[in-house]
């Protein structure tokens, strides 16, 4: 077993420090999960108890961009923060760790003050990774850490109590989300290969009926049913190995092309890659694909008379098994186009649901950054155009003077509309959860306390991201103190505590009504925004702003810009290392950007679905074409027959459209109740739509559309038919 998390580091290294995330690990990290050092080595067992320990770990890409590929690296010195390390090894090209693209590592107790911060019962700012003995289940082993976990409780209650294992894949873990996203890729995968070949197995029947003379004669001489169906089968083999052949040349360029444009970063160890496993899977999937191409003919012809197939007189007439067979191919797919179609329709209505989701703020001409001011930094003398009171503190803390100062610079930079610094800007999944205490409320106990989530702001900060306020008022300068008593509060706080009040004026309180907390006054209410992502969780706790006073070192900045944030980015870096050339800027994206990643694995969903669609309604056409065009030219004599008696060019195309229609209706009765069906399995996935969609219905009406124009087309040539040469057709 292992401990593990990430915690961000800045790396001073030269004039440009940097902020890295790191991953604090137990030695035993590493062997678990098969890695070593390219360099050096990892961390020695005995450093999981050291004291002083400073052994560091670069990874491949921080060595190569920091250090430039010195092979003399391990050895040297490098600060993190305030403290020394001595690097003692690079890991390998593409491996990241477990979480957030880790660029260094360090020992467990190192990150978390020695040995006794990590012997501390209570501590649990760590995830513990394990390796299951073969033959044991995960079903297994939760039972087993079940027990441990409630004799825990019995020995520790004070620390234990009530505190469960949940033990969990790795990959469900890593990839929870994306792992039904990947699923409902591969169904759609295998539902275009269904459809492909059901086309080749329509296109081997046809060619079976060319042949049941040649099959029936083989039989008259003597050759036996499975001689016969190996011929049809190794036939069918080699057309799926020629196709599994240039597919695998296709998913080769195609792999690439996707992890290069797909929103998620996958660790080294699950990069997608065409390895042994996908090849023998490749191999099994044709040669499973080869025998049914080969059934279906093989049925085919077993079924056939051996007497009327040796007759000449068989022409243009077929079996009504055949038939039914044919017919049961195009029902299977067109059910299976309209799946993928209706699937296709759902992700591009959950896209546009998302993308239109009010954030409930106004993410346009906005520059979000961050900046981690360093312990010590030196903080001039704010300019004298700043806000001073008789309540505004004399002399604030360095960190809060310098970011003080920062805003300030930062407000001066031409094109730089407002500004304002908050502890974690929206769509971040940040905010420190509070229990608080609403005045005149009926008491509680304790699993019931209601909960919130903190964000500390300047006064500009809602009018910087145009928050609507709904009342009151917002912060004034003279309430960024640290004994400010104001808040203002998102609606959902009012809607459950002073429905239909004026809840201005109202107070509430941090912690339990007996926590000796000061109250705090609501001075005004602001919309909600979506801090934890889009969607929200639909019923999230709300949001309490206080008035920037923070002692942080780690801040954001939001700036709206009159003109393109991105161009104003340079700027705003000089202004602020201006201030202190030792402030570490990252994470420099624009707003609308921000957004745009919170939908970045539902558009990339979308798409791959769009294009399995459009393969599956193309095949879908195409077969339908081939197989009535089939149809048309072995009835081609009854077509003459029915012209020579009498029947009009409408008659035609109203039998053979009809036989059509039939074999589509069917097939989008199926898939639309498939589609319900598969929806509930995927709901996860979508955000404000159901299967009965319109964008869903016209992609159904779109495949009814094309489908019974690949129909007309045949029944048209049918109408032109010569009686004359109808009737002498073989």
């Amino acid at each position: 077993m292992a401990a593990f998390d990430n915690v961000p580091a800045i790396l001073a290294l030269g004039d440009e420090p940097e902020r890295i995330t790191v991953e604090m690990v137990s030695p035993q990290y590493f062997p678990l999960l098969g890695v070593n050092a390219v360099h050096g080595r990892t961390f020695l067992a005995e450093e999981d108890g050291a004291t002083n320990t400073n052994a560091f770990l670069l990874s491949d890409a921080l060595w190569k961009r920091r250090f430039g590929t010195d092979p003399q690296v391990v050895g040297r010195a490098v600060r993190l923060g305030a403290r020394s390390f001595t690097i003692v090894g690079v890991m390998p090209a593409g491996f990241n760790g477990l979480t957030d693209q880790a660029e260094g590592w360090m020992p467990f107790v190192t990150a978390n003050g020695g040995p006794a911060g990590v012997a501390e019962r209570g501590s649990r700012g760590f995830q513990v990774l394990g390796r299951l003995k073969p033959g044991v289940t995960v079903a297994q082993a939760q039972t087993d850490l079940d027990a441990v976990s409630r004799r825990l409780e019995a020995a520790y209650p004070g620390t234990n109590s009530k505190r469960a294992v949940e033990v969990s894949p790795l990959d469900v873990e890593l990839f929870g989300q994306l792992r039904l996203a990947l699923r409902t890729l591969m169904v759609a995968v295998i539902f275009v290969l269904l459809i492909a070949c059901a086309n080749v197995a329509n296109l081997l029947i046809a060619r079976s009926e060319a042949r049941q003379r040649e099959i029936a004669l083989r039989t008259a001489l003597g050759a036996g049913w499975a001689r016969l169906l190996r011929q049809l089968v190794t036939e069918g083999c080699v057309l799926t190995a020629l196709g599994a052949a240039a597919g695998v040349l296709l998913a080769q360029v195609a792999m690439r092309a996707l992890v290069a444009t797909s929103p998620v970063t996958f660790p080294s160890f699950v990069e997608p890659q065409i390895n042994a496993r996908v090849m023998l899977f490749t191999i099994a999937v044709s040669l499973a694909g080869g025998v049914l191409l080969g059934l279906a003919p093989a049925a085919h012809a077993r079924i056939a008379r051996l007497a009327e197939a040796l007759k000449d007189s068989s022409r243009g007439s077929d079996g009504r098994r055949a038939t039914r067979m044919r017919s049961a191919l195009v029902v299977a797919e067109v059910s299976l186009a309209v799946v993928l179609l209706v699937g296709a329709g759902l992700m591009i209505r959950t896209v546009r649901n998302l993308v239109t989701l009010n954030p409930g703020f106004d993410p346009s001409s906005v520059l979000s950054l961050r900046i981690s001011i360093p312990r010590g930094a030196a903080a001039a003398t704010p300019p004298s155009t700043s806000t001073a009171t008789p309540q505004t503190p004399a002399q604030p803390p360095p960190l809060v003077a310098s970011a003080r100062l920062v805003l300030d610079r930062v407000k001066t930079v031409p094109g730089v509309a407002s500004a304002s610094l908050v502890s974690d800007v929206p769509l971040s999944g940040g905010g420190s959860a509070i229990f608080y205490t609403a005045e005149g409320q009926p008491p509680v106990n304790a699993q019931n306390i209601p909960r919130a989530y903190v964000h500390r702001v300047t006064p500009d900060f809602f009018a910087t991201l145009r928050v609507p306020l709904k009342a009151g008022r917002t912060f004034i300068d003279s309430e960024s103190t640290p004994d400010s008593t104001a808040v203002v509060v998102s609606e959902r706080v009012v809607t459950r505590f002073w429905p239909g009040q004026d809840p201005i004026g109202k107070r509430i309180k941090q912690g339990a009504l007996t926590n000796k907390t000061p109250w705090l006054s609501i001075v005004g209410v602001v919309g909600e925004m979506k801090y934890r992502g889009l969607p929200d969780n639909p019923t999230p706790d709300p949001d309490l702003y206080f008035p920037f006073i923070d002692r942080a070192q780690q801040l954001s900045l939001v700036v709206r810009t009159s003109v393109p944030p991105a161009s104003l980015a340079p700027s705003v870096r000089a202004a602020v290392r201006g201030v202190d050339s030792t402030i570490t800027i990252f994470d420099v994206t624009p707003m609308n950007e921000l957004v745009g990643q919170q939908t970045a694995q539902s558009r990339f969903t979308m798409w791959l679905m769009g294009i399995f669609a459009a393969c599956a309604l193309m095949l879908a056409v195409v077969g339908i074409y081939g197989v009535m065009s089939y149809l048309v030219a072995q009835r081609t004599r009854e077509i003459g027959i029915r012209l020579a008696l009498g029947a009009g060019g409408s008659d035609i195309l109203r039998l053979v459209v009809g036989n059509g229609a039939r074999m589509i209706g069917a097939g989008i009765v199926i898939g639309v109740v498939a589609a319900f069906a598969l929806q509930r399995l995927v709901s996860s996935l979508l955000f404000g739509v159901t299967a009965a969609d319109a964008v869903s219905l016209f992609a159904v009406a779109l495949l009814a559309a094309v489908a019974l124009a690949a129909c007309y087309l045949p029944a048209l040539r049918a109408t032109r038919v010569s009686p004359l040469n109808a009737l002498r057709y073989e």
